[in-house]
């Protein structure tokens, strides 16, 4: 019987120490990803292509948007042949958003999920220039871990004119 106990309480005392292992590296994981967002909004608004260069994978990144309903029926009204998604790549996107006023990017309601070498990172997002409000949507990134370091290599999102379709107000 005591023989019993002590390899159950060795079991448990290593079953602890493997989970508390895991948790503390899911919380370095969180943590490097949010890091990775807040490096993406401080870049835009400070122009830093420098900075947000490096925060995506050094090969072929996805990059595509698509246009909400409301949003893209004003834009078939005003030219029916306007396509329902805008394909990019963040080099571009990051030239032309950075023209003229301050742009700034904000996220809400993130969601990261991540086995330590793969992760995606889902939210709400709002594009300001200016301080108004342009556009809102679902965003979503997938990132690898390359190096010790989480790099981008998709960002797909939806996009509606805030003039179109107001933001419903989020908890």
């Amino acid at each position: 019987m005591k023989n019993i106990l002590l390899t159950l309480s060795i079991f448990f005392l290593g079953f602890n120490l493997t989970y508390s292992q895991t948790q503390s590296g899911t919380e370095r994981d969180q943590a490097e990803l949010r890091k990775v967002l807040d490096t993406f909004m401080s870049s835009l608004k400070a122009k830093d292509s420098t900075s947000l260069y490096r925060l995506f994978y050094d090969g072929p990144v996805t990059w595509v948007g698509v246009y909400k309903d409301k949003t893209q029926q004003k834009r078939i009204e005003k030219d029916p042949k306007s396509s329902d998604h805008k394909l990019a790549d963040y080099k571009s996107w990051f030239r032309s958003t950075t023209k003229g006023s301050v742009k700034e990017e904000k996220f809400s309601n993130v969601n990261i999920d991540t086995d330590g070498s793969v992760a995606s990172v889902t939210f709400d997002f709002s594009f300001w220039a200016g301080g108004k409000k342009g556009l809102w949507g679902k965003e979503s990134w997938g990132l690898v871990k390359i190096k010790n370091e989480w790099k981008i290599t998709s960002v797909i999102f939806s996009m509606e004119q805030e003039s179109i379709s107001p933001e419903p107000q989020r908890e």
